[in-house]
């Protein structure tokens, strides 16, 4: 456990060579500084817009695009930067000649990916929480400080929309780990995500974990049930073994 600890930080160290980082940041700030910007500059009609319940309508304000394009894309995009980092520097083979357990190499670099998207969930509730600050600082019409922050709802929702990523996560990762070419996966990926957005009333769509994120957020989606969620542990159970075993299995490495 030690080892695979000190593996795991160096795997994060290595990421400072991408553009991971800032990649988490922006996706973190970027859909709340908008609508920050948006509140300073119209305030009167965000005023009316956000009403009493600011903090809720605010919430829903961000997530909305983010559950429904930004978050997976940021998911498909960072994953495939942090696996890019030993095909751009040819050192998987390296990698594999070290003394280290297949599990240990194929894990701590995953970790470091859901670690990355964690970040950025809490970058992004940071973020919505500072732009309803300031709104208010520079207007007082707005009611952010005279309305409870709704930390307990804003947790469960991160944590629901995380749940929805786990079996994106997991295929994305293997994809990356299969494909040298960084555009690939991005490519595949992203084409996974479109056909999401097309075929989201589909009445089986909840077997396809690109669309989870949607459907998690959208009630006019799920209705109230999310039982796509527990397929999404599914997906992610299921390809991180086979992925695994791939790994383990593959005769060519790198």
């Amino acid at each position: 456990m030690a080892s695979f600890v000190i593996n795991t930080k160096a795997e994060i160290l290595k990421c400072r060579k991408t553009a991971a980082y800032w990649l988490t940041l922006i996706a973190g700030v970027f859909i709340p500084l908008v609508s920050g910007i948006m509140m300073v500059a119209k305030q009167d009609h965000f005023i009316k817009r956000l009403g009493d319940d600011t903090w809720r309508n605010l919430m829903n304000m961000n997530w909305q695009p983010a559950a429904a394009f930004f978050l997976p894309m940021y998911v498909i995009l960072v994953t495939s930067l942090v696996v890019q980092v030993e095909f751009r520097n040819n050192a998987w083979k390296q990698v594999y000649a070290s003394p280290r357990s297949y599990a240990d190499i194929y894990f701590s670099k995953f970790v470091v990916v859901h670690l990355l998207v964690i970040a950025s969930l809490l970058a992004f509730n940071i973020s919505m929480v500072l732009t309803g600050v300031i709104a208010n600082t520079v207007n007082g019409g707005y009611k952010f400080f005279a309305t409870p922050l709704p930390v307990k709802e804003m947790l469960t929702v991160t944590a629901k929309m995380y749940a929805s990523v786990l079996g994106m996560t997991a295929i994305q990762y293997w994809i990356s780990l299969r494909l040298k070419n960084y555009i690939a996966p991005l490519g595949i990926g992203l084409a996974l995500l479109v056909t999401a957005l097309i075929i989201m009333t589909w009445e089986k769509i909840v077997y396809y974990p690109y669309a989870y994120t949607a459907l998690t957020y959208f009630r006019e989606l799920n209705k109230g049930d999310l039982t796509h969620l527990n397929y999404s542990y599914i997906w992610f159970v299921v390809i991180v073994v086979l992925g695994f075993l791939d790994t383990v299995k593959r005769k060519e490495r790198g």
